[in-house]
């Protein structure tokens, strides 16, 4: 259990000793959980559970859905809130890396400042409740780990967070710029993430799972053209999606040039990224 006394190294390994359990269990539940999906016809859906660890940490399990289609995607966001340093903080793993994200407490206020625009004293609900939020809004997060600093950049469908990597598998998240603070260079990495995103989305939906490398070398010209991204998104009907599309669309019609550069930039960046620089929830 997470105590206050604790150092955070100590809040990391105790988090991470949480890893297999709370995956292991949610993938035996899996197959249940798809069963309550296919019979479900009233939307939008919002489903929860909790899972109590042995360590005794109460580990949430969410889904929200706003359309039978958008149901399809299964992106069940699993995270941890609690008490530390006085304040509520949040964990949640990075997918396929056994690393571990911890947020906290300065990037909540942060998120409740610049994204909802109000101060954390004025807020009328639970901060824990502002961690679901969070949670239900951004179902995609994207960090990179760079070989060469410890620095932590990473994007949500919210926007952009930055922080510190502690070890190889722990990443401290320390604050959070909303979309329409990033830089041109910041929303060019932003807008390239959401391609991928969709794409994985579209795949997700079609398939039931995500791709592996070789999937992905394999997928038709059909994933990548603007048409078909637009044709998925309506009939997904997720209004957070639809936002973020316009959002980049116009970004690039009013950045052509710096769009321009920083996306070339950008690709041989990635073509000289190591695999294991980069994790995605």
């Amino acid at each position: 259990m997470i105590v206050p006394t604790m150092t955070l190294a100590e809040v990391a390994t105790e988090i991470q000793s949480d890893y297999k359990e709370v995956i292991n269990r949610w993938e035996k539940f899996e197959p249940k959980f798809n069963r309550i999906r296919m019979k479900r016809n009233s939307y939008p859906w919002f489903w929860e559970t909790t899972v109590m660890t042995k360590r005794k940490n109460e580990w949430n399990i969410i889904f929200y859905a706003y359309s039978k289609k958008d149901a399809s995607i299964i992106i069940p966001r699993i995270y941890l809130s609690f008490r530390y340093e006085n304040s509520t903080w949040a964990a949640s793993f990075i997918k396929g890396h056994n690393q571990i994200l911890i947020f906290s407490a300065h990037f909540l206020e942060r998120y409740i400042e610049r994204f909802l625009e109000t101060d954390k004293k004025e807020m009328e609900c639970p901060i824990k409740d502002l961690v679901k939020y969070f949670f239900l809004r951004n179902n995609h997060i994207a960090c990179y780990k760079s070989e060469i600093e410890d620095s932590l950049r990473g994007f949500c469908e919210d926007g952009m967070f930055l922080g510190d990597w502690v070890s190889d598998s722990v990443a401290l998240v320390k604050t959070y710029l909303s979309r329409n603070e990033l830089k041109p260079n910041q929303y060019t990495e932003f807008y390239e993430i959401v391609i991928s995103w969709i794409v994985q989305d579209m795949f997700v939906s079609r398939k039931g799972y995500s791709y592996n490398i070789e999937e992905f070398d394999q997928l038709p010209d059909s994933f990548f053209e603007p048409n078909e991204w637009n044709a998925f998104l309506f009939n997904r009907n997720n209004p957070i999606w639809i936002n973020i599309a316009k959002e980049c669309a116009k970004f690039k019609r009013e950045h052509p040039e710096e769009y321009e550069k920083c996306s070339r930039m950008l690709e041989i960046i990635q073509e000289n990224r190591l695999p294991s620089e980069s994790g995605v929830i």
